[in-house]
């Protein structure tokens, strides 16, 4: 084995080298270029040489010698030709240096000739020419090949060694020294062209690494630009590209159209046939919408099943119109995936830019406004924005601007309502409930109060007020006598992927010192469907000794299993299901399977909307045992609960005195 261990040959570690094809082609290439330069050297150099001679000496060889040179020459020309005939990307680059190398060593044995035939005359004036030729023709050999010293050293090496050889052959010191420097001068040059041809292999590879290395960066680059504008599931423009095509338009100064898309079914078909199914829904849907759309339109996914189209072509108007109208005929048709027909449909929110707006954010916000009407209006249609709607832009932008200032300032009031036993009228629990008496709206629905919430990015402001006066509440029912009733408060699955609920919620129990098992969290049927990072936030709760109930049940698509799997006490049956059971069978034994399920789960099960005492009946009938509605009491300020408790504990202490 050698001495790098390997075993193998200086040409097989060479080959494995990085770029080892590259550099040889690059010598390759240098040499070809270099090559007519020596060949005319060569051929003016002998024919100079020769006309020298044949003054000096008269040798009669001169003219065969100078014809063998011009031959080499020739035939090397010719093989240069027939290389630059061929394409690069043809060549067989090794075969090539190879041949290269072959007919260098041809033109250097054609020139040793010239003092192996001066043998007993080198020490003439002859002679001394001829070294000096031989030397100088041997040094443009190394100029010349310094890129690749292969060629060059077959070419100089005869040379020098004849020279030295005839050097030596005359037998006397003086020519031995002269044979001796020669071989000094052929062992220099052959070092130096090698290390000429190591230095450029290793400068082209330093070259070639960092070209690579570039391309790689750029590479790089170009795709997390991509990645960082583009949808990775749809490859359509992401938000953010979206945001920046708005601005670019606008700075145009050309009138825009801006529609906001969003499909009407998908959320049940992502929840009753998985992620997968809904993502090749995702991206059918994005092809239909690139289909309807011309070039010069932006697409973009904005996020989950919503896309956005930006229109600022000539005639604008007229081109969303027909573009919107064209999309959602699109989307009606029915969706085939993986063997099944679904049907899916769209609804469209258009707005105008500078007509229902004066800045983007505005145009945004009228484009989704317009969206939400036409989802009201029964989707799979378009709605554009117009006075009307500008109306309710102009109070939910009022109702987001104020918010942080209503909390501030006390202006939100929590009311609870009552949760009651079934067959005994007692009270076993208040939901907390939000109002907002606004002094130019009068009053703001609950949900226009959590939307300006989510807008105005203060969800854990909210949560941290609406948890104070619970705990408060159950402070002050304690001291009233109420020592069981549990008080709930809602919280959305968004606000446990945005803010810390969690955290306020077991602080706030912590400073009121509020036994955790009489607060109550309700969530909404949708977290079954958004388990990342709400599961686990859930079951910090219950191992906190924190009830947790699941509202709105039976209006979703919940899966058993996830239900089962949720860390759930109690079940919440929908208003929409309770409303007139008595008179509908359906609803009715609707409601029995839920109330059979809910307790096969070990669940508790509140009605909640109960208004009449047909509907209170029918429940009873089934099985339910707790309810919540206007029947049985309306939502009230907190001193009037304490007042109510107080009163039923005096009536209670009453009867037993009179007992």
């Amino acid at each position: 084995m050698g001495a790098t261990g390997s075993g193998k040959s200086r040409g097989e570690r060479l080959k494995e080298r990085p770029y080892h094809h590259e550099i040889r082609a690059e010598q390759l290439n240098i040499a070809l270029a270099n090559l007519p330069v020596s060949l005319i050297s060569s051929i003016l150099i002998a024919i100079s040489g020769a006309v020298v001679l044949d003054i000096e000496a008269g040798h009669w060889w001169i003219p065969g010698w100078l014809t063998a040179v011009i031959g080499t020459s020739i035939l090397r020309g010719l093989w240069l030709l027939r290389q630059r005939r061929r394409p690069a990307a043809s060549r067989d680059t090794e075969r090539c240096l190879r041949q290269l190398s072959a007919l260098s060593l041809l033109a250097g044995l054609a020139w040793a000739a010239v003092p192996l035939l001066q043998i007993g005359n080198i020490e003439t004036m002859s002679g001394a020419l001829t070294a000096f030729l031989m030397a100088g023709i041997s040094a443009g050999a190394l100029i010349q090949s310094m890129t690749f010293g292969r060629p060059g050293i077959l070419f100089f090496t005869p040379i020098l060694l004849a020279t030295a050889g005839t050097f030596f052959a005359e037998g006397n010191l003086a020519c031995g020294v002269v044979g001796a420097n020669v071989l000094l001068l052929l062992t220099m040059m052959i070092l130096q062209a090698r290390r000429g041809s190591a230095r450029f292999s290793e400068g082209e590879e330093a070259r070639l690494s960092s070209l690579a290395l570039a391309r790689s960066i750029n590479e790089t680059n170009r795709k997390l630009d991509y990645l960082a504008n583009h949808d990775s599931l749809t490859g359509l423009n992401n938000r953010a590209a979206f945001n920046a095509e708005l601005a670019a338009r606008r700075e145009k100064g050309s009138k825009l159209a801006l529609a906001v898309v969003d499909l009407d079914n998908f959320k049940l078909v992502n929840d009753t046939r998985g992620h997968l199914v809904g993502d090749k829904v995702l991206i059918e849907a994005a092809t239909r919408i690139s289909r309807a759309c011309q070039p010069s339109e932006f697409i973009a996914r904005l996020g989950g099943d919503e896309f956005a189209i930006i229109i600022s072509t000539t005639g604008c108007e007229q081109r969303a119109e027909a573009l919107c109208a064209e999309v959602v005929a699109g989307m009606g048709r029915p969706f085939v995936i993986d063997g099944a027909t679904l049907s899916i449909g769209a609804s469209i929110g258009l707005a105008f830019f500078p007509l229902d707006a004066t800045d983007l954010t505005e145009l945004f916000a009228a484009a989704d406004i317009a969206l939400y009407a036409a989802k009201a209006k029964g989707k799979h249609q378009v709605s554009r924005f117009d006075a009307e709607l500008r109306i309710k832009l102009e109070r939910s932008q009022r109702i987001e601007a104020e918010i942080g200032d209503a909390l501030a300032e006390g202006r939100l009031n929590v009311v609870f309502q009552g949760q009651h036993d079934l067959l005994t009228g007692a009270v076993t629990g208040h939901e907390t409930l939000i109002r907002w008496s606004h002094p130019e709206f009068g009053a703001v629905s609950p949900m226009e109060i959590l939307d300006a919430v989510r807008s105005a990015d203060m969800g854990d402001r909210l949560t941290q007020f609406v948890a104070t006066e619970a705990c408060r509440l159950l402070r002050a029912l304690t001291r009233a006598g109420d020592s069981s009733s549990t008080v709930a408060i809602n919280i959305s699955p968004g606000e446990f992927l945005t803010g810390n609920p969690v955290g306020i919620l077991l602080d706030t129990i912590d400073r009121f010192a509020i036994r955790p098992d009489r607060f109550e969290v309700e969530v909404t049927e949708e977290t079954i469907h958004d388990l990342t990072g709400v599961n686990a936030e859930l079951c910090r709760l219950k191992a906190a000794g924190v009830r947790i109930a699941i509202d709105d049940f039976g209006v979703g698509h919940s899966s058993l299993v996830k239900l089962a799997s949720l860390p759930f006490g109690k079940l919440k049956i929908d208003r929409f299901l309770i409303a007139g059971i008595d008179a509908q069978d359906k609803n009715a034994q609707l409601i029995a399977t839920l109330i059979t399920l809910g307790k096969q789960l070990n669940f508790s099960v509140l009605a909640e909307g109960v208004e009449t005492a047909a509907e209170a009946d029918t429940l009873r009938r089934h099985g339910c045992t707790q309810v919540q509605g206007f029947l049985f009491s309306r939502p009230m300020p907190a001193k009037d609960v304490v007042a109510r408790v107080r009163e039923e504990e005096r009536r209670a202490r009453e009867l037993r005195q009179v007992s």
